[in-house]
């Protein structure tokens, strides 16, 4: 039996990021995972020559420790400019400050509605969907914040609490909707909550870690299947054992509960803690085509992709030489599951690709689907509730849990790198 001092579960961000701070601290650690290679959601796989990450990833959150290893890296600065696709119009992002591009019709009804919202103090929303009212009248909110909330959360509005939306969702001021609304005013300040963003020249986002990962002793096909958590004893699906003496989890929450504790009251918290799963149509073409965004959000609830982006955009290493390529992001969950097969996903997202007009068939030289279990927390009505039941009994147990699902919260790949790297402060 392997004897440690600390071990590391998952080799994404988070866990690579321990896996440094442990190094630093000359601690003897080891990192565990699941699959075939390192890098978690930020991963990568290759389909004839067209990389494709596991959906749309850019460094831009930055922490200064971020931006000494990731900046090392030659990478392309990008800007922020994206579009949306609703009912047959292509309008800059975000739509309450452009809405010059819809017809004039939709635009009186959206100013209508922001005017004639609802003022209520913000300790008083109770749910996402006021919240969208209070910001930008009903009209809006139903029209498009609310519709894509079912394509991409995968619940409805009213289900969500607001507590995660403060500085994602920008709220304009009536100044600025009707200045968007204008065709022959200029063209308004781009407002993304972010104006750069970081990827790299080669290899994949992944690559921004890469100089980490021979450093560190990571030990794939290394599936934990049991922890035995009195006498500190990991079980692998392998048939290898491991005894540790501190031990970091990325793992998601709720399955690090079922390993850990028989307690009827954390196993209920545990399994009221939701995320999306994705599928991941990713499609690459025989020539190059212009895209003019990185990514674009579509709302249309006919169409099956929530959100699009091009990885041959983000770097030309990403495809064979005069090629180029689009991912398609198709969200599920236990209450909005997926009803299609793989194939029909396919299929409708090669007829939507046509219809929304980025790309023909005949364009088109590789296609792939595969899913990805656990996509983003959902931040369901009394989730931190149910999240501090759990953490609880994580830290009862002696495991310091950290990364997206290990703190089971909205956090960006730099922030995950960044929360592994603390985890092992606790020590």
């Amino acid at each position: 039996m392997l004897k440690i001092n600390l071990a590391i579960i998952g080799a994404g961000f988070a866990g690579i990021a321990a896996g440094l701070a442990a190094k630093e601290k000359k601690l003897d650690a080891v990192i565990f995972e699941s699959e075939e290679t390192w890098g978690g959601l930020c991963g990568n796989f290759t389909v004839e020559n067209f990389r494709f990450d596991k959906a749309v990833h850019f460094s831009f959150n930055e922490p200064d420790l971020v931006k000494k290893i990731f900046h090392s890296l030659p990478h392309y600065i990008h800007g922020t400019e994206s579009n949306n696709f609703a009912d047959g119009s292509w309008v800059r992002h975000p739509v309450q400050n452009n809405l010059r591009q819809l017809p004039i019709e939709e635009r009186i009804r959206v100013i209508k509605s922001f005017i004639e919202r609802e003022e209520i103090p913000e300790n008083k929303i109770e749910d996402y969907q006021k919240w969208l009212e209070i910001q930008y009248g009903k009209y809006f909110a139903d029209k498009y914040p609310s519709r894509y909330t079912r394509k991409y959360w995968a619940t409805n509005a009213e289900e969500l609490s607001c507590s995660w939306c403060g500085g994602r969702m920008y709220q304009p001021s009536i100044d600025e909707v009707l200045f968007g609304a204008f065709p022959d005013s200029p063209e308004p300040e781009n407002v993304y909550y972010t104006k750069a963003m970081n990827y790299p020249k080669f290899g994949g986002y992944k690559t921004f870690v890469s100089e980490i990962v021979p450093q560190l002793d990571i030990r794939c096909n290394y599936k934990v299947t049991a922890i035995d958590t009195k006498n500190k004893i990991l079980t692998f699906a392998n048939g290898e054992t491991c005894q540790y003496e501190n031990l970091i989890s990325t793992m998601p929450l709720p399955y690090l509960a079922e390993m850990i504790t028989k307690n009827p009251e954390v196993l209920n918290a545990a399994d009221r803690l939701q995320s999306t799963s994705m599928a991941l149509v990713s499609v690459g073409y025989n020539k190059k085509l212009d895209f003019p965004t990185n990514w674009f959000y579509v709302y249309d609830e006919d169409i099956p992709f929530a959100r699009v982006h091009s990885p041959s955009r983000k770097s030309p290493d990403n495809a064979p030489e005069n090629c180029s390529s689009l991912q398609f992001e198709i969200y599920y969950s236990r209450e909005i599951p997926m009803n299609f097969s793989d194939d029909e996903l396919i299929e409708k997202t090669l007829s939507s690709m046509e219809k929304i007009g980025v790309a023909k068939s005949e364009d088109v030289q590789v296609v792939d689907c595969r899913h990805v279990k656990f996509a983003n927390v959902i931040f369901y009505k009394g989730m931190e509730n149910y999240r501090e039941i759990v953490r609880r009994e994580v830290e009862k147990n002696k495991i310091v849990s950290c990364g997206r699902f290990g703190e089971w919260d909205y956090l960006w790949s730099d922030q995950s790198f960044m929360s592994g790297y603390d985890s092992v402060k606790k020590f």
